[in-house]
């Protein structure tokens, strides 16, 4: 079995990153970690309130449910 490779970030670096946000005032409902090409780490902690409105998302599909429906009740034009 081969040697593993190194982390390129730590435990306690997540941690510092969750605990900044929380004394931000953000409540983290998710972390992403990006390796950079360089070695680099960012760390994108992202709250609640980014995820989309899910009624919006609703009214949305259903503005287009309704053009669809317009779109197959029109007669074909041709012979």
């Amino acid at each position: 079995m081969g040697k593993r490779r190194d982390n390129a970030f730590k435990r306690n670096d997540a941690i510092r990153a969750l605990q900044s946000a929380r004394d931000g005032g953000l409540e983290p409902a998710a972390m992403e970690v990006v390796l950079g090409p360089d070695g680099s780490v960012t760390f994108r902690v992202l709250g609640d309130k980014a995820a989309p409105d899910p009624t919006q998302d609703t009214a949305g599909a259903k503005a287009w449910d309704a053009e669809i429906a317009k779109l197959k009740a029109t007669p074909k034009g041709g012979k």
